[in-house]
């Protein structure tokens, strides 16, 4: 039977969401939960490839057993045999034909920032401290510039492989909680380190001040240099994925 999951984790500790040969991932885990459960390897195929030190709140996996389970019993044993900073949050079963990857429409990420002077330990897995002068007006306005469907090639790597660079992104959100700021992201799709490299590209404007007009304006004053800036991997949340 087809089954699908809904998974929350801390990604401090893991290389990410893909196998990588003895490394430990996500996936990784996952799958040896599940040889323990079904007594024979389950690779489960992810919505989506997350990178090393990123966090999910929704990610959403696939796989088949042979064997027939209920969800909330499948949940349990998946999570008794899951370390403490991996969690299934639901198990069902699922169309015969459902393929978490292929058949997923859309995610949401969000990114958050400390802009506290002192940093807050209690965010300090999850939030990029950047202790420096934020107009959050200027940062929501230039935000803003970033939804719709365009070629998003300055914000990931010459190495990305995918057939096209070109995504839809449907919405940006930006809120604040005193110093915490979070920033959300919603689309059809995401290129690697897009988002992390869209909120660096962000703060520059912010801190220069700039105020471009529209997408192309902002890949035209931000080339690949000027965008090549990491936000630190540890304040992005993976929170959501459509079907």
């Amino acid at each position: 039977m087809n089954y699908r999951i809904t998974i929350a984790w801390d990604g401090t500790d893991y290389q990410g969401w893909q196998l990588q040969g003895g490394r430990p991932t996500i996936q990784g885990a996952i799958s040896a939960a599940l040889e323990k459960i079904a007594g024979q390897p389950v690779v489960p195929h992810g919505a989506g490839r997350t990178d090393s030190g990123v966090h999910a709140a929704g990610q959403v996996a696939s796989f088949r057993l042979e064997r027939e389970w209920a969800g909330k019993k499948l949940r349990d044993a998946l999570n008794g045999n899951l370390p403490e900073d991996i969690r299934v949050l639901e198990a069902e079963a699922a169309p015969d034909e459902f393929h978490a990857r292929f058949d997923a429409r859309g995610k949401t990420y969000r990114y958050q920032l400390d802009t506290g002077e002192v940093m807050n330990p209690l965010l300090a897995r999850y939030a990029w401290h950047y202790p420096w002068s934020v107009d959050r007006e200027l940062l929501t306005e230039t935000g803003r510039r970033l939804p719709g469907t365009h070629d998003f090639t300055v914000f990931t790597v010459a190495s990305c492989e995918t057939r096209t660079r070109i995504r839809t992104l449907t919405d940006f959100q930006l809120e604040a909680d005193g110093p915490l700021l979070r920033l959300y992201f919603s689309g059809d799709g995401f290129l690697r380190y897009m988002v992390r490299r869209m909120v660096s590209t962000l703060l520059a404007f912010n801190r220069r001040g700039w105020r471009p007009a529209t997408f192309d304006e902002i890949v035209a004053i931000c080339d690949r240099t000027r965008a090549s800036t990491l936000a630190p991997a540890k304040g992005l949340t993976l929170m959501k994925v459509e079907y």
